[in-house]
């Protein structure tokens, strides 16, 4: 006979000897960190012993004291690994471990997060796969690759995944007979716990608290900061740096539909810390919330009598279902004053309250309502089947997580949930446009000016109120002389002029703010004499609006630029031409028809690519450089195609199966993609 849950119970997993798992993750934006969580959750449900934690935060010895391991991750950049996995990848590639069977041991499972437009489709988990089979560990079930650009988005291959590892873990690790899994509507214990710093014990004594205050030391005051911009005090975040905004100038024109910025950063380095810097680098801001919206989720949950209060953390009753000491979340950070953090601290500078409800959110808010309606409706939202339900009440309006709490006004999270439910804020990288001499910083040596080119999310959807993107907002209102922290994530290598890379043809293709990386490669590669020649298709509306440093080419006699301006009027012959060397006249060649359906008549760079195929094909027979940045919708497959048309349209290659070969050997060119 199983065990028996009642409604409203916390119920805690067994411990069963020999049942244990990790779920690691490798993440840049939180989608593969989410997965693991819920793929946490399901396998506590099972009753196997937990961890769920990012990957470089373990060793591979730590691995084999489990008796599964999954990995869930994403890939970034050019088929990269995510930030939090590079230490555990450099330990996993070490060359003393081949042929070691050190894993044969392990048993694992990998799911990975990819977008299908880049060339190196789902890479990271691809190669993560192959190295772990090479140090002998064994694939307990089959591999699962999510494609951010289906229909459905990663949901559409991860769900009917997930169950399919369900009902595998069942099958082949079963349970005793006594032991039945823990019900989805039975609630499971907390991850993180939060209380007040100080307790008053039953005679009234005040009693200080008895757990690692790790949210800092000393009380501070409260302000009544709940109006205005967010407060200018800042969070200890590693690996980052003090910069002074000098400038938040508006590119575009006031009557365009887009706000553009024009930031300048005065980044300040300890003494000898100068990171290396190359083209194709990033900045990453932290963004705040603002006090309206912290004071509003403060009342809609009722927590005004703790929400200025220090707060102090403790690790959960039973530790082994969590990774050894931790005691908050990955990416929450404190004060740098060293005083003690509170509620309102937390959700001004670390939650992310105004980010889209994702699906685990969702299903642990049914716990927190005793509304009958709120409840069956919730659960619609997250059952299996309802996945266009939940994406038309949440991503498709870009609801926030405040809005849906509004909706919902009989769910009451206890103040000491929030780590568990809300999540981090993460840093947002923007690519550095600007190169050369001109980030010679204002203060000296140990400064760099960094500049950067950040198009605000702002739209509207059917919600009546516009939607705005946390740093969006954050940004718009920044004012020149404010301090903030930022970090820098370097470059790929083969974009670094080091090497004599800047003698080497460059065929950039950039859309709209995707100049901002190549204009910074053009002008780090001006600080040579002799550079190889740059080849520019630069797509924007127009001429007028959102042509970005459309003034500076002239200054670099090697760039030829081909704009695209799709908004302005145009004759078509300037665009599809009527020469030999276009896909117009190209009728023998067994060519794929040169357009799509939604760029018929239209003037994008794809078809500036094919009008000059002989100019594009000359550079490619020279080992270029091949940059694509933009928007990562239609552009870059249309761009591809392009590319490989002008291929064989210069008689680089015959075939267009020859066209893809050549463009994917990394002996012909090096491909540079960065799209969002």
């Amino acid at each position: 006979m199983g065990i028996a849950y009642e409604e409203g119970q916390v119920a805690q997993p067994l411990s069963i000897n020999g049942r244990s798992i990790v779920i690691l993750y490798g993440s840049e934006t939180g989608n593969s960190e989410e997965i693991a969580l819920e793929l946490g959750k399901m396998s506590e449900r099972l009753h196997f012993r937990t961890v769920v934690d990012e990957m470089d935060s373990f060793k591979l010895t730590d691995l084999l004291r489990f008796s599964m391991a999954i990995f869930v991750t994403s890939t970034t950049g050019q088929g990269d690994m995510p930030k939090n996995t590079t230490k555990f990848w450099r330990n996993l590639r070490r060359e003393k471990l081949n042929n070691t069977n050190c894993l044969g041991n392990l048993n694992f499972s990998i799911f990975g997060l990819g977008n299908s437009s880049y060339q190196k489709f789902n890479w990271a988990a691809r190669k993560l796969r192959v190295r772990l089979l090479q140090l002998g560990a064994s694939e307990f079930f089959k591999a699962g690759e999510g494609d951010e650009r289906h229909n459905d988005g990663i949901d559409s291959i991860y769900l009917p995944w997930q169950q399919e590892l369900r009902a595998s873990l069942l099958t082949n690790y079963p349970l005793p007979d006594s032991v039945t899994p823990i019900p989805d509507d039975i609630q499971l214990p907390p991850r993180y716990t939060l209380r007040l710093a100080t307790s008053i014990r039953p005679g009234g004594e005040t009693e200080e608290g008895d757990k690692q205050d790790i949210l800092g030391n000393q009380p501070e005051e409260s302000t009544d900061n709940t109006r205005g911009l967010p407060p200018a005090d800042m969070i200890s975040i590693p690996s980052t740096y003090l910069a002074t905004l000098s400038e938040n100038v508006r590119a575009t024109p006031q009557g365009h539909w887009q706000d553009v910025r024009e930031l300048a950063l005065e980044v300040r380095f300890p003494l000898n810390l100068i990171p290396r810097y190359a083209a194709g680098s990033c900045v990453t801001v932290y963004p705040k919330n603002y006090p309206e919206d912290v004071q509003s989720l403060i009342e809609l949950m009722g927590w005004q009598d703790v929400a200025d209060k220090p707060l102090t953390g403790h690790e959960p009753e039973s530790a082994e279902h969590d990774h050894a000491g931790e005691t908050r979340p990955r990416g929450l950070y404190l004060k740098e004053n060293g005083t003690s953090t509170t509620l309102r601290d937390l959700l001004t500078h670390n939650l992310d309250i105004t980010s889209v409800p994702r699906r685990h959110f969702i299903k642990e808010l049914v716990f927190f309502t005793k509304d009958p309606r709120e409840k069956e409706r919730l659960k619609e939202l997250t059952s299996p089947g309802n996945e266009q339900d939940l994406y038309d009440y949440t991503s498709r309006p870009r609801r926030t997580i405040i809005e849906m709490l509004r909706d919902f006004p009989c769910v009451r999270i206890p103040f000491n949930w929030a780590l568990n439910l809300i999540p981090t804020i993460r840093g947002r990288d923007f690519s550095i446009c600007n190169g050369g001499a001109s980030l010679e910083g204002k203060g000296g040596e140990l400064t760099l000016h960094v500049e950067v080119l950040a198009a605000l999310v702002e739209f509207q959807t059917i919600i009546r109120k516009p939607r705005q993107g946390l740093c969006s907002r954050y940004l718009k209102h920044l004012l020149p002389g404010t301090t903030l922290r930022v970090g820098i994530k370097p470059a790929d290598k083969f974009l670094s002029p080091e090497n004599s890379q800047h003698k080497r043809p460059l065929i950039a293709i950039a859309t709209g703010t995707g100049i901002a990386p190549i204009h910074a490669l053009i002008e780090d590669r001006a600080r040579f004499s002799r550079t190889g020649p740059v080849f520019l298709f630069y797509g924007c509306r127009s001429k007028d609006a959102d042509f970005y440093f459309g003034n500076d080419w002239a200054r670099h006699p090697n760039v030829r630029v081909v704009p695209a301006f799709s908004r302005d009027p145009f004759d078509l012959a300037d665009v599809i031409s009527a020469e030999p060397n276009c896909l117009k006249s190209a009728g023998g060649l067994g060519l794929p028809e040169p357009t799509y359906d939604y760029d018929v008549n239209k003037n994008y760079v794809q078809h500036h690519i094919r009008k000059h195929a002989k100019e594009v094909g000359e550079l490619m027979r020279q080992h270029p450089i091949v940059c694509i940045c933009g928007n990562a919708g239609k552009m870059p497959a249309s761009v591809r195609a392009a590319l490989c048309d002008a291929l064989v349209l210069s008689n680089v290659v015959v075939t267009r199966e020859e066209a893809e070969k050549f463009m994917a050997d990394p002996k012909n060119l090096s491909m540079w993609q960065e799209v969002w």
